[in-house]
């Protein structure tokens, strides 16, 4: 090792895991920022991105970070749905399009990206197609409200009958960072078959989730799961490293002869 790297600061080391300690003790956010919109390792760009709070950094991030990886990662804990239009407005990357249109719920948004020419042609379909993707949730909260119980059950029967399971899975899922999406792929789940394994993977996906909320209706959910296949999917989860402590969590709270032998294996 050269004199120079020796005084060189640790967040310019050419050793990433060096890097990837000095963004740990990092409290600076514009150096985070820098970090996560330029480090050529994707995990100090991640761990980067999860310590930026400054909503403007992360709006700078997700416009012109070089890599798509940190730029989806700063949409994911942008608050303002206002900013993420703005985003799509000016950038035209199709995944980080909708990885703003995922957290879009506000109707008036949606309907003026649907028809201001400004926006371009993909954006614009995105969000007419959003549109009527929400229409299922707000089904699935109307009848969800519902105070007989029993009448909610068959009503939401009949919305998973109408627009087809896996169609429906699909569509809530795009509103992942909405916690009314996560309690409708609940009542998804609960009624089996084939959609429910697809409402697991995208349940799965919102344990991932920045909002913490999110991340807890997500695991409130897939806690209730009792179909012995499900649990298998689940068990299958756990060799995700991401997903490895979560899943754990709730293979815990599973009353299950199958969650017991895993949790048992990992305890």
């Amino acid at each position: 090792m050269g004199l120079f790297e020796i005084f060189k600061p640790a967040y310019k080391s050419q050793n990433p895991e060096v890097r990837l300690e000095a963004v740990m003790a990092a409290a600076d956010q514009n150096l985070l920022a820098e970090l996560a919109a330029n480090d050529p390792s994707p995990r100090v760009r991640k761990a980067a991105v999860l310590k930026v709070t400054d909503q403007q950094l992360l709006y700078n991030i997700a416009l012109d970070g070089k890599e798509i990886d940190a730029r989806i990662a700063a949409v994911e804990q942008i608050e303002s749905q206002e900013k993420l239009a703005e985003i799509i407005k000016i950038r035209k990357n199709f995944q980080l399009m909708g990885a703003c249109f995922s957290k879009i719920t506000d109707k008036n948004i949606l309907q003026k990206i649907a028809y201001d020419t400004e926006y371009n042609m993909s954006a614009r379909r995105l969000a007419i197609e959003q549109f009527a993707d929400e229409a299922y949730l707000d089904a699935f909260e109307e009848k969800s409200s519902s105070n007989k119980e029993s009448k909610s059950k068959e009503e939401i029967d009949a919305i998973i009958n109408k627009y087809g399971g896996a169609e429906l899975v699909h569509a809530l899922g795009k509103f992942r960072g909405s916690k009314s999406a996560m309690q409708a792929l609940g009542e998804v789940l609960k009624r089996g078959g084939s959609a429910a394994h697809s409402a697991v993977e995208q349940l799965a996906k919102g344990l991932l989730h920045a909002n913490p909320e999110i991340e807890q209706e997500a695991a409130k959910q897939l806690a209730a799961v009792k179909d012995a296949d499900l649990i298998t999917q689940l068990v299958r989860m756990i060799q995700n490293k991401e997903l490895h402590d979560k899943i754990l969590g709730i293979l815990k709270q599973i009353d299950h002869d199958d969650a017991r032998e895993i949790v048992n294996k990992y305890s």
